[in-house]
């Protein structure tokens, strides 16, 4: 008999929960432009256009996961909003606006798949700290985001010429106003 082997499974590897058409080996990140139809707009919801009235859209990055063994105009599995520095410079930090998985998806790990993705394609283009701002329902991207790195900070690294006054507008301060941070 043979010792059992230590090699890992691979991280995506399918479950039986998983169905073939989520393969992990099919999946890919894709930049899409950031505008009210987007594909992956249905699953960011109301807070692409909030994002929109306030950011320019150059500095808007929109990703979504997709799966290559569907059909060419299937919908999204995943999607994020990021926030960059300012356009025709390489950006120093992203500002995680959204990162949701579509429901009839959820529960398959597509959520840490995007953000593993992401982190790799933002390390790729220069980017050097992501910046999330929870709010009072985010407590499974908290986790998952807890679970890649992201820890909390009270200084956030922007520069003055980046830097937007958040929640101004907001009747109450709100107690849940601890950044979380990744250096890449």
């Amino acid at each position: 008999m043979s010792p059992p082997s230590k090699k890992r499974p691979p991280r995506y590897a399918a479950s039986p929960e998983t169905s073939p058409e989520t393969s992990p080996g099919t999946l890919l990140l894709r930049e899409v432009p950031a505008h009210p139809g987007a594909p992956g707009a249905g699953i960011i919801g109301p807070a692409l256009e909030h994002v929109l009235r306030e950011v320019p859209a150059a500095r808007c990055r929109l990703y979504v996961l997709t799966d290559l063994a569907r059909p060419a105009g299937a919908a999204p599995l995943a999607a994020a909003l990021l926030e960059t520095g300012a356009p025709r410079q390489v950006p120093q930090w992203a500002l995680m606006h959204v990162l949701a998985v579509a429901e009839p998806r959820l529960g398959r790990e597509l959520g840490r798949r995007l953000l593993d993705d992401l982190l790799m394609e933002l390390r790729a283009d220069g980017v050097r700290a992501v910046w999330f701002l929870p709010g009072p329902r985010d407590d499974g991207l908290r986790a998952l985001l807890g679970d890649a790195g992201f820890r909390a900070a009270t200084n956030r690294g922007f520069s003055r010429e980046n830097e937007r006054t958040y929640g101004y507008d907001e009747p109450e301060i709100r107690p849940w106003a601890t950044w979380l941070f990744r250096e890449l």
